[in-house]
């Protein structure tokens, strides 16, 4: 019986270990003039060109209505290489302070 329960609960919980949300999301942004525009930690995900590389992690990104500083982690890469002629699709949050507004982005993926 012990048996049988132990199994049981076992197999509850890892059904909902991977469980997620399946529903309507809260509008992202999706230009970077909308992102320069936008509250601190707004989400965004914006598709466009990655068209230089700063140094220590940051890049000026690059879409049909301007162009912003984006900050990506070697990690976030995933491997992938990115040229200026490729289109991506970053997903992140806008990075905000006084003098400053960039993406702290989260996820890179080449379109």
């Amino acid at each position: 019986m012990k048996r049988v329960l132990l199994t049981s609960m076992l197999a509850l919980l890892s059904s909902s270990v991977f469980a997620a949300f399946n529903g309507p999301e809260v509008s992202a942004i999706n230009t970077v003039k909308e992102a320069r525009n936008a509250t601190d930690d707004s989400a965004v995900v914006l598709t466009g060109h990655i068209v230089q590389s700063f140094g220590n992690e940051t890049y000026l990104f690059k879409d049909n209505t301007g162009e912003i500083e984006v900050e990506i982690d070697n990690e976030d890469w995933m491997g992938q290489e990115v040229t200026p002629k490729d289109t991506v699709m970053i997903r992140g949050e806008v990075d905000s302070d006084w003098t400053t507004t960039q993406i702290d982005v989260e996820t890179i993926q080449k379109r």
